[in-house]
């Protein structure tokens, strides 16, 4: 009799997850957002905001963690596009491959908001002057300098001359024109010993990988620029590391921002960290006022899914150095 219960029971209980399984495979999303990576802290910081502002105003919003995988993230929008969801906002891998799939999205009446690269095919494109970025994220480690090693904070009188490593991301236009504004600017300075690495990182273990190479050669470096945030991650978990280092004379600027990140950067002034500043993307100015990247972001895509939005094509987003909170 207990076995026979015992059977009835679990029975019972798969029956019951059955139908609960099926019924979340078949809620309606109404926005997808395909991430390239959340444990990029920038990227998961704006994904999981987003989401949680359409939870708050009883919108279903899914999230597709790629991975880093630009094949695992096609999959993931054809995914949406066959769930039907009413928007789409993705945060391309390639942006090469991304047309086909976002002109399908489109055909299927799925708006399709694109953040970061531009991938030709959009509804709505959210990006920045990724050069001028670049060449900011150069000046931010130029002040620097000045500041820790010239006498009178011009660079005629600097003490030493410094050695620059710069670490790249060329794997698509808008990664390219970043890389190149750092590096364009720093070289044009004129007063530090530039070297670029030939390895190229995105992401803080493929970041740590490439200044552990280049630090062998490179160990008399007082400044290392990184395209992205996650990037100037690694290098500085690879420098706080070292041993017997004077931390007050190294430092590691880049691009990107979230809570995270912040975090990192605002232990800098003790030298608990030499990544000591960043660009942060700081949101759109629609119609005059400034508005959050993350709501912005989700604005965006909940007017596309109602089919209320009226910002137009692109959306050129503000950015700002950023430094630790005094």
């Amino acid at each position: 009799m207990k076995k026979t219960l015992s059977i009835i029971l679990t029975i019972s209980v798969a029956l019951s997850m059955a139908v609960f399984n099926n019924a979340l495979a078949t809620a309606p999303v109404d926005i997808g957002l395909c991430a390239t990576d959340t444990t990029n802290p920038f990227i998961g910081w704006l994904t999981g905001a987003v989401k949680e502002q359409g939870e708050a105003e009883g919108l279903s919003v899914q999230i597709a963690d790629a991975g880093g995988s630009a094949m695992k993230q096609l999959e993931q929008m054809e995914n949406f596009i066959a769930m039907g969801v009413k928007a789409i906002g993705v945060w391309p891998i390639d942006p090469n491959n991304m047309p086909d799939v976002i002109r399908k999205a489109q055909e299927n009446g799925i708006k399709v908001l694109v953040g970061g690269s531009d991938t030709g095919v959009y509804d709505v494109m959210m990006n920045m002057n990724q050069y001028n970025c670049g060449e900011q994220i150069a000046e931010m480690g130029i002040d620097w300098l000045l500041r820790t090693f010239s006498t009178d904070s011009t660079p005629e009188n600097l003490t030493v001359k410094p050695k620059v490593i710069v670490i790249k991301q060329t794997s698509t236009i808008d990664t390219t024109n970043r890389s190149n504004g750092i590096i364009d600017k720093i070289t044009s300075w004129g007063f530090a010993d530039v070297v670029v690495a030939q390895g190229e990182a995105m992401t803080s273990a493929e970041a740590r990988t490439v200044i552990e190479n280049m630090w062998q050669q490179n160990s008399d470096a007082q400044l290392v620029l990184t395209y992205n945030a996650d990037s100037a991650l690694g290098v500085n978990e690879f420098i706080m590391g070292l041993p017997g280092l004077d931390f007050s004379k190294l430092a590691v600027f880049s691009g990107d921002n979230s809570e995270p990140i912040m975090e990192i950067i605002n232990m800098s002034p003790s030298n608990q960290s030499v990544f000591r500043g960043t660009m942060a993307i700081v949101g759109p100015a629609i119609n005059g006022e400034q508005i959050d990247l993350p709501v912005a972001t989700y604005q965006a895509l909940r007017n596309l899914a109602n089919g209320t939005y009226a910002w137009g094509a692109q959306i050129t987003d503000t950015i700002a150095k950023t430094y630790p909170k005094e």
